[in-house]
């Protein structure tokens, strides 16, 4: 007998638009028998229950027993992660003026909030008095505690500050210097692996995983 190879590649997570999750929804399969890769697509794994938003985490070991309950002589290799979440968003109308007023709220928390934690901390290391102690140097005048300069020193510092952030961060601009991913990004992405680990253990924990029996 001839004997079919499927290959079985996870993510570590992976978004669905149904609530009914099959295998082709949430694995990358590849088999030359075209027959066989249709069938197996549309093998059902889960279903979410009737909530705005779910979760779940699905082995690949679950997968390869439900394949193997369909097509017995059928060698299956998996590659990639071990296991997969899947999530699902209700797809619910979007409301522009609502998310434009949310856009805007978290902007002015934003801003003031990081304008705050950078005041704080120029407070506590003395930025003020750096500042002073700079425009001494250069101007030899003793004469104040605040000399009259400070003020423009305070705003070159300012304007430094902003240009140094997006400078640094390669972030701000229409087009970006180089197509590496910035700091900003990088670290966006291990919290989003550090989330996934984090919901995976969890779930194993919790018995709440979709493993093979």
């Amino acid at each position: 007998m001839d004997t079919k190879t499927l290959y079985l590649s996870l993510e570590q997570s992976i978004l669905v638009n149904s609530r009914k999750a099959h295998i082709g929804d949430i694995a990358k399969l590849f088999c030359l028998d075209k027959d066989i890769y249709q069938e197996i697509s549309k093998l059902l794994v889960f279903t979410f229950p009737n909530t705005e938003d779910g979760q779940q985490v699905v082995t690949s070991m679950k997968l390869i027993e439900l394949i193997n309950t369909k097509i017995k002589d059928l060698v299956i290799i998996p590659i990639g992660s071990p296991e997969t979440i899947v999530y699902y968003k209700n797809p619910v109308p979007i409301r522009k003026l609502t998310q434009k007023l949310k856009a805007v709220i978290l902007i002015i928390f934003a801003f003031f909030g990081t304008g705050f934690s950078i005041m704080s901390y120029n407070g506590d290391v003395g930025s003020k008095d750096l500042l002073a102690d700079i425009y001494r140097l250069f101007t030899n005048d003793y004469t104040s505690h605040e000399p009259k300069g400070l003020s423009l020193g305070i705003v070159m510092y300012s304007i430094g500050l902003c240009v140094g952030m997006i400078t640094f961060f390669n972030h701000g601009i229409n087009q970006k210097d180089t197509d590496d991913p910035t700091p900003l990004q990088v670290q966006m992405r291990l919290y989003e692996q550090n989330v996934n680990q984090s919901i995976i253990l969890d779930s194993e924990r919790n018995n709440k995983t979709i493993d093979a029996d």
